[in-house]
């Protein structure tokens, strides 16, 4: 094949988890000119892949739905990788008559695509960085599941490096664009990044755009060894910024997979999520819940008390902490 497009998933940590689907892509047709449509506030993620040659950018609208469908005709793909199991994701390669589109059946869409892939329940409970990767099913053997990783480019790195100098860096993530469900309490991210400060840290508060009254609260009650970046940084240069950190304290994010594919090691707190599917791939983490029977329950809000947060304390993450500072 000469020309694949890959239609990539919504969320900034599926997209990471994407990445090692992408790079079998590239090794299997080594040749061939590999383009990523993507929402545009994850473009940057795909430009700093080396697999990929070109990334489009698509927002939604019947408008540009059908410039998008003669952009995509005129390019003369030959296969479609359709990541998200949506119907409406398989609308473009459809219409543009891309010989084949390979996705998993769900929503209603196998007439639209010529190779459905079966998901049963190995897949279903296992990381999404093997379930994105089995999509490659009908070209052959399926790669082993590797890490994701992240190069940041050198603008960014540069950034990176003047922002924070020399001091010792450690970062905490707050928020959680999917929802409050996944939030452990802000008052104890300030818990934790005292006691960073307290050991001659400065900390970094991250966080996207919708989370930045969060992030500048959350740095407030740190004190003066905090810096909220909340929103402030484009995703390369979030990547640069990751990679500078001895240690990164989050909730289940897209930040979290930035950060482990980066190399960083990460204190993942998960609570309503599965941590069987979405948990840092790598050895760089240390995984941090309460276990609660209604969990994983994958809601955005919790219809009860939020035991699985309620019940997670600051000295637990701590311990988690420490053991990768000292």
């Amino acid at each position: 094949m000469k020309r694949i497009l890959v239609k990539g998933v919504n969320w900034l940590g599926d997209a990471v988890m994407t990445l090692p689907a992408i790079r079998a892509i590239r090794a299997r047709w080594p040749s061939a000119h590999v383009t990523v449509l993507t929402r545009g506030s994850l473009a940057d993620l795909y430009a700093c892949e080396p697999a990929v040659n070109e990334t489009l950018a698509y927002g939604g609208g019947f408008v540009p739905f059908l410039k998008l469908v003669g952009r995509l005709r005129r390019q003369a793909f030959d296969a479609a990788f359709i990541f998200p199991r949506s119907l409406r994701a398989s609308l473009a390669p459809f219409a543009s008559r891309i010989p084949r589109r390979i996705g998993y059946a769900g929503d209603a869409r196998k007439p639209v695509l010529t190779d459905v892939v079966a998901r049963d329940g190995r897949l279903l409970t296992g990381h999404r960085v093997a379930y994105y990767l089995e999509l490659l099913r009908p070209f052959g053997e399926v790669p082993a599941a590797t890490a994701p990783e992240i190069s940041p480019p050198a603008e960014a790195v540069d950034w990176a490096r003047r922002e924070t100098g020399e001091d010792l860096w450690a970062g905490v993530n707050p928020g959680a664009t999917y929802g409050k469900a996944k939030q452990w309490y802000p008052e104890r991210f300030e818990e934790i990044g005292r006691r960073l400060a307290a050991r001659g840290y400065r900390v970094a508060v991250v966080g996207g755009p919708a989370e930045a009254d969060l992030g500048k609260t959350v740095a407030r009650g740190i004190g003066d060894a905090a810096r909220d970046f909340s929103g402030k940084t484009t995703l390369p240069r979030l990547a640069a910024l990751l990679a500078r950190f001895r240690v990164f304290v989050t909730n289940d994010t897209g930040p979290m997979h930035v950060a482990a594919a980066v190399g960083t090691p990460v204190v993942a707190v998960f609570g309503p999520t599965d941590p069987r599917t979405t948990r840092p791939f790598g050895d760089r983490f240390t995984l941090v819940r309460h276990e609660v029977e209604c969990a994983p329950c994958l809601l955005r809000e919790c219809p009860i008390d939020h035991p699985c947060m309620r019940d997670l304390g600051v000295e637990q993450v701590w311990t988690a902490c420490a053991e990768w500072i000292e």
